[in-house]
């Protein structure tokens, strides 16, 4: 198989992974931004206005060091999906302590191989009990300039029509999703989902 229907094969894979049609939408402009022959698009090269519909679910990590994942930016309708605001806020400090050192190697594996995930979380914390089903997708993007931290970009996603609030005393973190993959970009895909 030639680079060229590799390059085809992954890009049809990597919009075939998510089951949510605003993620497969994340995934199309992604995949824009990255430019021929490239594994990640450049920071520079994203373009918000393709996104712009999506804004309020989407999520900038910048990785300043190993326990220091900084949430650049969270969409306004995640502070809504979990009850607390996000931007600004060390990932490390909002995920639960034990659940830590997965979510890390995860995070560094998209950003440094680079590759993608897709995860479903499924939140049972809500006003009326009654699960809802989210689906993220995370992608690495390239910083402008050489010694810039590494950056991933995620989009989430409501699976179905359905969408209950928060309970009011839900914890301020956010959870390990249920199910997760890597999504291969070009680069290979660890052999495991977990250290």
């Amino acid at each position: 198989m030639d680079a060229l229907d590799r390059a085809g094969n992954i890009e049809r894979a990597l919009l075939a992974a998510p089951q949510d049609q605003t993620n497969r939408h994340f995934v199309a402009a992604w995949l824009r931004w990255r430019r021929p022959g490239r594994l990640m698009p450049k920071r520079s090269a994203i373009e918000l206005q393709d996104i712009k519909e999506l804004l309020g679910r989407v999520i900038l990590f910048e990785l300043v060091s190993e326990d220091d994942v900084r949430v650049k930016v969270a969409g306004s309708q995640l502070r809504d999906h979990v009850n607390f605001e996000a931007t600004g806020r060390n990932f490390a400090v909002i995920t639960p302590p034990a659940q830590w050192p997965v979510r890390r190697w995860r995070l560094r594996e998209m950003a440094t191989r680079p590759c993608g995930g897709v995860m479903i979380n499924r939140e049972t914390e809500t006003q009326s009990g009654d699960a809802v089903n989210f689906e993220t997708v995370t992608l690495p993007v390239e910083p402008d300039g050489a010694g810039k931290p590494r950056l991933l970009i995620s989009n989430v996603a409501v699976l179905g029509a359905i969408y209950e609030p928060p309970a009011k005393d839900r914890p301020q973190v956010v959870y390990m999703p249920d199910k997760f993959c890597f999504l291969d970009l070009g680069a290979g895909i660890p052999e495991r989902d977990e250290p």
